[in-house]
């Protein structure tokens, strides 16, 4: 009976710890069933089916700048099983005759640009412009270092996971012409053409996968096994940007009860937005204060400043999450270059300002909100997707 109380943290006699078992149970219950609800993605070594190496008339979409090495690799290696490939920055009017398109476009080496990365732009401007012409050509876009498959595979380029964002909506809204997503190697070499020349056709039966010096990776969603509940006890400053929006303001509640002694919302409007004052009045009866200011996250000079302000009141920032964001439900044929802007920028222009000020070290947790539209793709969230899946990837670069 000792050691079972010891177990259950109850310094008592068994019989007044009923309620602790009963609590006990209802939580246990509770965490399996919320355990159910868990995934991740992983890579698993696949080997392809067996397929006729490309033949025909392909298309080569190449980038304005960067990418020349991968580009005259695909080239040779498509002339090599036999195909006619036309290397071009431009899609032609007429693609009657063309089996299959490789871009390239994802490897442009260009800053982004309002958190837009180039690859995002030529890629939707791609599949919009196979909608219009209605022709029957698939089309597979090639990244390098967008995507990690393990501990040993570093990920290098979290702007080109835009793309794998953008070509998870492509495939659930235009299935027949989508061939897949590729990510290429550090080495090219003649093995790895091999590997990626087996991929260019829907007969491999995948249709995101990694090619590395180790074989081929096809991406998974699989069940996350369950983690130790660790107990979060938050400290100092938390800065949320967004802070005054419906998620924003409710981790600020959230961070307020947990410990959180100072919380620093962030937003465009800043004091003026919607709610801000009972907000502010909510956080304050939890016993914490909270101070709401006016600062796009996707302002580096701003950022700055706000940080250096809170230092030298000596309430520097411990803990910061990233809730702003705007939304998105738009075919993407639908799509313009200023929805473009509008979705991505607060995501990723923002959360890219927030790494590269605060990013340094010295916090307790650096958070971001992503969404389920980036691991699987969503019907109508293209861009806002390809937002998303980017945030992942800084994640976890």
């Amino acid at each position: 009976l000792t050691a079972l109380a010891g177990g259950l943290s109850a310094d008592r006699p068994l019989g007044e710890a009923l309620p602790v078992l009963s609590s006990w149970r209802r939580d246990q219950r509770q965490r399996s069933l919320i355990d159910q609800w868990r995934y991740h993605v992983t890579w698993k070594p696949v080997s392809p089916r067996p397929t006729t190496p490309p033949t025909g008339r392909w298309l080569l979409l190449t980038p304005p700048t960067g990418a020349q090495e991968v580009a005259q690799w695909c080239e040779d290696g498509l002339r090599t099983t036999g195909a006619q490939v036309e290397r071009t920055s431009t899609l032609p009017g007429d693609l009657s005759g063309v089996t299959g398109i490789v871009s390239l476009l994802a490897l442009e080496d260009a800053p982004l640009e309002r958190g837009v990365a180039p690859g995002l732009t030529g890629n939707l401007a791609l599949a919009q412009e196979l909608g219009r012409s209605g022709g029957s050509a698939r089309v597979w876009c090639l990244t390098r270092g967008a995507v990690s498959t393990g501990p040993s595979d570093p990920l290098t380029h979290p702007a080109q996971a835009q793309t794998w964002g953008l070509g998870r909506v492509i495939a659930l809204e235009h299935p027949t012409r989508w061939g897949g997503l590729i990510d290429l190697p550090r080495t090219l070499d003649a093995r790895a053409w091999q590997r990626t020349a087996a991929l260019l056709t829907v007969e491999a039966g995948e249709d995101q996968v990694a090619v590395r010096s180790t074989g081929i990776h096809a991406r998974r969603v699989v069940r996350a096994p369950q983690a130790p509940a660790t107990p979060v006890r938050l400290r100092g400053t938390v800065l949320i940007t967004g802070g005054t929006g419906g998620l924003g303001a409710r981790v600020a509640r959230w961070a307020a009860a947990h410990g959180a002694g100072h919380l620093v919302l962030t937003s465009r409007r800043g004091p003026d937005a919607p709610g801000a004052a009972d907000l502010v009045a909510s956080i304050e009866e939890l016993g914490a204060s909270a101070t709401v200011i006016a600062c796009d996250a996707a302002d580096h000079t701003a950022l700055h400043a706000l940080k250096e302000r809170l230092e030298a009141d000596g309430t520097p920032v411990t803990t910061v999450v990233h809730t702003a964001g705007v939304g998105q439900l738009s075919a993407l044929e639908c799509v313009g270059a200023g929805e473009v802007v509008s979705v991505v920028e607060g995501k990723v222009a923002g959360a890219v300002a927030l790494d590269a000020v605060f990013g340094g070290g010295g916090l307790d947790a650096f958070v971001l909100f992503s969404s389920i539209a980036a691991t699987w793709g969503s019907g109508g969230q293209g861009v806002y997707a390809a937002a998303n899946a980017h945030l992942d990837a800084l994640a976890e670069q």
